[in-house]
């Protein structure tokens, strides 16, 4: 864009905050708006003009409010008030399409429970567990049906059961980053188990009994469910219904306003928490009256502050309910590859890199190398259906999918090796510009020229991970950054195999320190994230495996398998994505080792010394 052009476009909102910033009796949050933009438009002048007074304009202008700025939000109090009185009633006044959805399909999922429940008096086995059923049995015939919640210590069971209302709210959210799909699913595996469980106290005799126990707190924890599925749905609908946006900027839209829904539910967590851990133990001596209103009352806080206050305050301010978002302009950090870089820019800068190149990754990700995945996947549970178990913990679960110990299988070896291969490939291929009109002609030829090279690596790398024992992975860490910079050497190099073993190993001497700092992070985030996977508190696969039991179970026999399958998958794309993460940080090792010995980069800059650039005007284009 010309500068002209950016003036015109932009002088009247210029002008506009110029008078604000000059009057002391203007909205904050007007004016902090106004502001973000300035900032936003200067960020965009610095980059295309550094050397222009409209540069120099907007950072005065910036700058001589900032003070003033800083000092009027800088109000706590009043924003936390602000936040309950205005901002989460106007964000569910915007979500209210959501919440009505996520609502009747939560209801459709527990008629649904209680109907599968109806007809199979097994089927709450299933959901909730045979020890659980048979130990609720045995407290019905002492004529304490609902004795669990008397069980546990009263600090202890409300840590935990406050964690895990969380848990599921969270989950509730973050999985409508699927298109909205998994948040459905959520709704429907928490409303599948609450319709099977009351419906089999209902066969029992004791539906009311239950309801005036389990709803003491189930009020506010249920409802807590619901509004947390209604902001997955925001969330993913931003993906879905992107606008005028991009689908990443739409998504940020989203994101933040349902995360304000589900940043609103944490008073809801602690109240159900206490209730269930407190209260709901007492409800043998408690009148039936006393039940009600509890419940009544949860309800009454419930639909009063997410349903009707949100219209109330909607119909006050009728200026605030369409939100202006502003997508924010960000600088495109470009990566100067001939530079020595430490261990913390290594890492940083392998996941900047990766991000931009997440679209052709994913790309061959998607199209060639997880098809080849999920066939050996299907040949894996084929031909060793009998070694896996929905109980398995994530690393037994590894050792029989990639063959370690007595797991081992050559068909596992070779297909597995193959695949590394292709991932090595596939983030080498991506490290160059790459051409939409013959991508794939380019990505195989890229692979058949160094084929050789990258087989070898992946063999060598996978023989050392299934048959080297636990204790010499210390060592192996050690030694890695000598091994890592050879199939990177032989491809920016485009040098055999054999030749790129010396000059790997020269190179990683230069930066070993660096590297193998870099490294330790990488493991660090494999760790995290597997935390995150398979955690049996957290994990998103023990999640998962409880969803799928909920939906499969009352269709098929072979549910197991089937959860396996899922398994499988989850842990491939786990690992491809780690993977593809370290790859990527092996050009910015190679880089900067190399850079350490010949210094490319600085003789460049010394050959540009004294040269002026006609991007941009300099001082001498003004005398």
């Amino acid at each position: 864009m010309k500068e002209t052009d950016f003036i015109a476009q932009n002088k009247d909102k210029w002008a506009r905050f110029e008078k604000f910033s000059a009057s002391n009796n203007n909205d904050p949050d007007e004016v902090s708006e106004l502001f973000t933009e300035i900032t936003e438009d200067l960020s965009y002048a610095k980059t295309f003009y550094p050397r222009r007074s409209v540069r120099v304009y907007l950072n005065q202008l910036s700058q001589g409010v900032f003070t003033r700025l800083y000092k009027q939000k800088k109000q706590p109090i009043g924003s936390f008030v602000n936040f309950w009185r205005f901002t989460v009633p106007l964000e569910m006044y915007r979500s209210r399409h959501n919440l009505l959805a996520a609502f009747i399909f939560f209801s459709l999922a527990i008629f649904v429970g209680a109907v599968s429940q109806a007809y199979n008096p097994e089927f709450v086995e299933y959901i909730l567990g045979k020890s659980y059923v048979s130990a609720t049995e045995a407290r019905i015939q002492d004529g304490n049906p609902m004795g669990i919640y008397g069980e546990s210590s009263q600090g202890d069971m409300f840590l935990r059961i406050t964690m895990n209302n969380i848990r599921v709210a969270f989950f509730a959210f973050t999985f409508g980053i699927f298109y909205s799909l998994g948040s459905y699913v959520i709704l429907l595996s928490n409303g599948i188990m609450l319709g099977a469980f009351q419906w089999w106290f209902h066969a029992k005799g004791l539906l009311l009994t239950s309801f005036l126990a389990i709803w003491i707190h189930g009020a506010f924890e249920i409802s807590a469910i619901v509004i947390a599925g209604a902001a997955g749905i925001t969330l993913g609908n931003g993906l879905i219904f992107p606008k005028s946006f991009t689908r990443m900027q739409s998504l940020i839209f989203s994101a933040k306003r349902g995360m304000i829904i589900l940043l609103s539910l944490v008073p809801v967590f602690i109240m159900a928490g206490f209730l269930e851990s407190y209260v709901t133990r007492h409800y043998l001596t408690m009148g039936s009256w006393v039940k009600a209103a509890i419940i009544g009352t949860s309800f009454l806080i419930i639909i009063m502050y997410y349903v009707i206050y949100p219209f109330i305050v909607a119909k006050r301010h009728p200026d605030k309910i369409v939100l202006k978002e502003v997508p924010r302009f960000i600088s495109k950090k470009e990566i100067n590859w001939h530079e020595i870089r430490k261990s913390g820019a290594i890492f940083t800068d392998t996941f900047t890199y990766f991000i931009t190149k997440i679209r052709p990754l994913t790309k061959i990700m998607m199209s060639v190398i997880l098809p080849i995945a999920l066939i050996l996947l299907a040949l894996i549970f084929y031909l060793d259906v009998n070694a896996f178990n929905y109980h398995l913990s994530w690393n037994q679960y590894s050792g029989v999918l990639f063959g370690t110990d007595h797991d081992f299988r050559y068909y596992k070896f070779i297909g597995w090796s193959l695949i590394l291969t292709l991932i090595l490939g596939a983030v080498f291929y991506c490290l160059k510009p790459v051409h939409e009109e013959n991508f794939y002609k380019q990505y195989f030829k890229f692979m058949l020229k160094h084929a050789i090279a990258l087989s070898i690596y992946s063999v060598i790398i996978f023989s050392i991970l299934i048959f080297s024992p636990v204790y010499l992975y210390i060592l192996l860490f050690f030694i890695s950054p000598f091994l890592n910079l050879i199939p990177i050497t032989a491809v920016i190099e485009e040098i055999s195999f054999i030749k790129a073993i010396g000059k790997g190993i020269n190179s990683a001497k230069h930066a070993y320190l660096d590297i193998i700092m870099s490294l330790a992070g990488f493991i660090a985030v494999a760790l995290l994230f597997s935390l995150v996977i398979s955690s049996p508190f957290m994990g998103v696969v023990n999640l998962i495996n409880q969803i799928l039991t909920t939906i499969f179970i009352t269709f098929t026999d072979h549910y197991l398998i089937i959860i396996n399958l899922v398994d499988g998958l989850i842990y491939l794309l786990y690992f491809m994505f780690i993977l593809s993460l370290t790859f990527m940080s092996f050009a910015f090792c190679y880089y900067s080792a190399n850079e350490k010995a010949t210094a490319t980069g600085l003789y460049n800059k010394l050959e540009q010394f004294g040269k002026r650039n006609r991007n941009f005007e300099s001082n001498l284009d003004f005398e």
